[in-house]
């Protein structure tokens, strides 16, 4: 009898010790749709992979595990309506709750502290959305009336309120020790204005998750920044002009450089390019120039295009569209897309247009 009793004893204490394995993810959800799948996807790399999908009953309720092979970022998606992220561990358990207040995300997940810092900086970066649109406001309102003075005290709030967000966003990542949410974080972040944070955030997950391919990947895209960071020496560009002379960017060293990659066919381009004149012609007796670098197939489009639009500056290409050797060389994926270059050959910007360009070389020129 007494070991009968001990083997029961043990049967019990097992049975309360055991967890599940994986991640739990339970909840409910309104509205269900019984003939379509719920699908819980891994994002990584910019693609999505299901790890698990299932059918949700007539009340919406759930309750799921899913094995992790390390902490990573997921997503619920119900019907490719809602989509709710999530950021989990093996050890963890969560739930999905309803939100009254937020229209735009009527659902989240609680229960993942790892999730909570992705919400917390999504937050930072919502308020500071809603301080812009204030501020566009006050734009528009200006401009229409004409008060000069009005549009240069906004373009200084904004370039303020935007280095305030981007120290906020950066202040909560560091603080997120061990968990790869401070790496997922930093897409709320200009990564091309902020290579010297990035790198030393690399660092320090190279010490604190050497395992993770969180890690990895960051490694991977700090050390391909590297040579094309701000502070970074522009690398040479030698290319033909329309008359087949070669240009070199280092024969306009001694000016500010505006590297401007662009296209005849590219709408958005031509569509920029009125700013970029003004730009120049403001400037260009004070030090500013431009090397136009064409992506271009056809030459006669890109003749044609300088005529057009008026822009008498150097120009430059190889007529290989994204195979150019200079958009491969500045990892060019896009266009219109800037570098700016200042007279010591360094890179000081990105893909500077529009108002951005002018406040900046307002800042560079006076």
């Amino acid at each position: 009898m007494r070991n009968a009793v001990l083997f029961i004893l043990g049967i019990a204490l097992w049975s309360c010790s055991t967890k599940p394995e994986g991640a739990q993810i339970a909840g409910s959800y309104e509205n269900p749709q019984e003939s379509e799948l719920v699908k819980i996807e891994l994002v990584k790399n910019n693609e999505l992979t299901v790890v698990d999908s299932f059918y949700l009953d007539q009340s919406g309720s759930f309750d799921r595990s899913v094995v992790l092979t390390e902490p990573s970022f997921l997503r619920l998606n119900f019907y490719n309506k809602h989509i709710v992220n999530m950021v989990l561990t093996n050890e963890d358990n969560v739930q999905l709750v309803k939100t009254e207040d937020n229209l735009d995300q009527p659902y989240r997940i609680t229960g993942s502290k790892h999730t909570d810092y992705i919400y917390e900086v999504s937050q930072l970066k919502k308020d500071f959305e809603g301080k812009v649109q204030q501020l566009n406001d006050k734009f528009l309102e200006a401009r229409n009336s004409g008060d000069m003075s009005a549009l240069e005290d906004i373009k200084s709030e904004f370039l303020t309120m935007q280095k305030i967000n981007n120290d906020a966003i950066k202040q909560e990542i560091w603080k997120m020790d061990n968990s790869i949410s401070g790496i997922l974080s930093t897409s709320f972040l200009n990564e091309e204005e902020e290579f010297s944070f990035l790198d030393s955030l690399a660092q320090k997950y190279e010490k604190q998750l050497p395992n993770s391919s969180y890690t990895a990947d960051l490694t991977q895209k700090v050390n391909s920044m590297r040579n094309l960071a701000i502070g970074a020496e522009a690398p040479e560009i030698s290319l033909p002009n329309p008359n087949g002379e070669i240009i070199t960017l280092s024969s306009l060293r001694g000016k500010y450089v505006l590297i401007d990659f662009w296209a005849a066919w590219c709408r958005p381009c031509r569509m920029e390019n009125p700013n970029v004149v003004k730009m120049y012609e403001k400037y260009h007796d004070k030090g500013f120039d431009i090397l136009g670098v064409s992506l271009d197939r056809k030459k006669e489009s890109w003749v044609q295009a300088i005529q057009q639009d008026g822009l008498n500056w150097n120009h430059v290409s190889d007529l290989q569209y994204f195979n150019s050797e200079a958009a491969q060389l500045y990892q060019i994926n896009s266009i219109p897309a800037t570098y700016l270059i200042d007279p010591e050959g360094k890179i000081i910007g990105k893909n500077l247009r529009g108002p951005v360009l002018e406040a900046k070389l307002e800042e560079i020129f006076g």
